[in-house]
C-alpha cells in the first residue's frame, strides 16, 4: 500500500453568531475568535511536499476575509450559524480552491471556544 502523506495549516478569525431557537445562552448574539485547521492530503509529493504551506494559508485567508468581524447569522449559506455548518461551509470552499487531483481537502476543524470543537470530514 502506498503512502499517504497529510499536512494541518492552521488559521483563526472573529465572529458573532446566534442561534435562534437554542434554548441556552448561545440564542443570544455572541462572539468567538474561531481557530480553524485544515487538512491536506495528498499520495505523491511534489518537491518534498504535500503542498505549501504558505499557497494553503493565503486560501484560507481568503475565506476568512468574508467572515471576520461578521455577523455569522447574515451568511445565508450557514444557517444555523452553528461550528457544524461552519467547518462544512469552510471544507467546500477550500475543496474548490485547492484540490487538484492530486491534493485533496480532507478535513476542516472549528474551534469555537477552549475545548469545543467540530469537524467535517470528506466521506
Amino acid at each position: 500500500m502506498p503512502p499517504s502523506y497529510t499536512i494541518a495549516v492552521a488559521g483563526d478569525f472573529s465572529a458573532a453568531h446566534r442561534l435562534p431557537g437554542h434554548p441556552g445562552p448561545c440564542a443570544a448574539m455572541h462572539g468567538h475568535n474561531f481557530q480553524v485547521t485544515a487538512e491536506i492530503c495528498a499520495d505523491s509529493l511534489i518537491n518534498g511536499m504535500v503542498a505549501d504551506f504558505l499557497d494553503v494559508r493565503t486560501a484560507m485567508d481568503a475565506i476568512f476575509a468574508d467572515l471576520d468581524h461578521a455577523c455569522l447569522n447574515d451568511v445565508p449559506a450557514l444557517a444555523p450559524p452553528t461550528a457544524e455548518v461552519l467547518a462544512g461551509y469552510i471544507l467546500a470552499k477550500l475543496k474548490a480552491r485547492l484540490d487538484d487531483g492530486r491534493v485533496r481537502v480532507t478535513a476542516v476543524t472549528v474551534v469555537e471556544s477552549r475545548g469545543l470543537a467540530a469537524t467535517c470530514r470528506e466521506a
